[in-house]
């Protein structure tokens, strides 16, 4: 009996939290309301944004990697610019996975796959970027 009420307690709480996942990736504003007219033009914008938001991670990284550097050298503290890269490394292959998932989950919808992995390939990116910010 107590095993059965752990596996209900443990699919509830799964449950949940798939539906808390799913509320905040359509409660999420990816920018591109003028352009979801068309389902290329959207995807476009999609895209668009996509390139932004790395190329404001990358400026976030350049000057962490740079302070870090800066500080290795002070303290000769390798182990920083290190576990930084590889995080940066994990996190790459943390959008593709838990996007991929997304889009496979959508198939055969190739179209619905697509912006449903660039909304989440997106809204990553945005929070990676804020957790660079914090630094």
């Amino acid at each position: 009996m107590l095993h059965l009420n752990k596996t209900f307690i443990n699919t509830v709480g799964f449950l949940v939290l798939a539906n808390i996942s799913t509320v905040a990736q359509a409660a999420f504003n990816d920018g591109c309301d003028n352009d979801k007219s068309t389902n290329p033009r959207y995807i476009r914008c999609l895209e668009n944004k996509i390139t932004e938001q790395q190329n404001i991670a990358q400026t976030w990284r350049n000057k962490i990697e740079f302070d870090l550097e800066k500080k290795q050298n002070e303290t000769g503290n390798v182990q920083l610019l290190k576990v930084f890269t590889r995080a940066e490394q994990e996190f790459v292959k943390y959008v593709e996975d838990s996007c991929r998932w997304r889009y496979l989950d959508l198939l055969p919808d190739t179209i619905a796959a697509t912006i449903t992995y660039k909304r989440c390939e997106l809204q990553l990116n945005q929070q990676r970027v804020e957790g660079l910010k914090f630094k």
